[in-house]
């Protein structure tokens, strides 16, 4: 058992292990793009900023409005470092929701000071504050799309304002219409993407739970695992992984159905549930194997839980008149390991033993010399 556990070990540990959403409490729900899928968007500024520099450098005819070509060029200059820091960043830390906001808002600046000084009536520029729209928004979730649709908006309001009311222009009843229109698609645009966003929530919520016992699925389980020991500071919490397996649930489907062995998974998915606090994590990583997670946990604390569900299992097995039991292993970070495959390899060990010597047991992990 041990060995096949191992070669899974072997295959999470090519994953990106950058991104850790599930240590993150925020106040409002958020989507945390992937590394490649922040490179692109940083990638696409810089297009901005080149775009820009030729637009107001080399196009013919074409001259800032309000600034003076100097001015306009060290805006781009001062836009472009900027997003270098955050790239330099975002490389270190792809999570961070403080810089996902400022990102947001530097694009919009910068692209109300590009339509402000296009010389154009209805600016072509002004397709920009879409980019900004769905390159930040709709990447984030809705708290960041609504930011971004009324951010846009406001600064295509203030565009608009001071080049016609500033430079002496009337505002023409065709302005005021598009504007209005222009809001209205916005709007649409929000109720339509809250929708989806709806949908993709519900969807990515059921693809991580274990539809038979409601708890996180492998899947789910390995990547909070990850996030959590990802953003550990093991000089002041601890973390303690309980492996628990199911002793002779192969002769409950063999001898009453597999009906009767859905049954006993569901209720010791029940008994994890009310064993569990809020902070904890609990899934099913396979068959009747399941992973524990305590936050801020000992190890003596640990093993009182380990009871507690012992003994409910124990109850529910009498009560149903079955013969089964259950074996744990518990370890601790960083004692038995400062990494979740690493600390997982030595919990799981200490089953093995478990199920070797006395099933239905409870073994400690050793001591990690690594």
């Amino acid at each position: 058992m041990s060995r096949r556990r191992r070669t899974d070990q072997d295959r999470r540990s090519g994953q990106d292990r950058r991104l850790g959403p599930a240590v993150l409490a925020l106040p409002y729900p958020m989507r945390f793009p992937s590394w490649p899928e922040q490179l692109v968007q940083y990638l696409t500024r810089y297009l901005f900023v080149f775009l820009g520099l030729l637009y107001f450098n080399a196009m013919e005819g074409i001259h800032p409005v309000w600034l003076q070509p100097a001015q306009i060029n060290l805006v781009y200059a001062l836009y472009f470092v900027i997003n270098t820091a955050n790239l330099i960043h975002a490389s270190r830390h792809p999570v961070s929701p403080a810089r996902f906001r400022f990102a947001m808002w530097l694009d919009i600046a910068a692209t109300t000071l590009s339509v402000l000084n296009d010389p154009y009536d209805i600016p072509p520029s002004l397709l920009v504050f879409i980019m900004v729209v769905l390159g930040n928004g709709m990447r984030y979730g809705m708290r960041l799309f609504g930011e971004a649709l009324v951010g846009s908006f406001a600064a295509v309001m203030l565009v608009f304002s001071l080049r016609y009311s500033g430079m002496g222009n009337e505002i023409t009843p065709g302005i005021i219409f598009l504007n209005l229109f222009g809001g209205i698609i916005l709007l649409y645009a929000y109720i339509l993407m809250g929708r989806i966003e709806q949908s993709r929530t519900s969807l990515e919520q059921k693809s991580r739970i274990d539809t038979l016992t409601g708890l996180m699925n492998r899947r789910a389980l390995l990547e909070t695992a990850e996030a959590l020991f990802e953003h550990c500071d093991f000089e002041r919490e601890r973390f303690v992984v309980m492996f628990a397996d199911l002793d002779r649930f192969k002769d409950i489907n063999d001898n009453h159905g597999h009906a009767t062995g859905d049954a006993v998974l569901r209720r010791f998915a029940g008994i994890l549930t009310e064993t569990l606090r809020e902070t904890d994590h609990a899934g099913r990583l396979g068959g009747d194997e399941f992973v524990l997670i305590l936050a801020d946990t000992s190890l003596e604390e640990a093993v009182h839980a380990a009871n507690r569900i012992q003994k409910a299992v124990r109850s529910e097995a009498e009560a149903a008149g079955l013969d089964y039991s259950v074996t744990i292993g518990i370890g601790e970070a960083p004692t038995h390991g400062c990494t979740f495959d690493r600390l997982l390899e030595h919990v799981d060990q200490a089953l093995y033993r478990g199920k070797v010597d006395d099933r239905g047991g409870i073994r400690l992990a050793e001591v990690d010399a690594a």
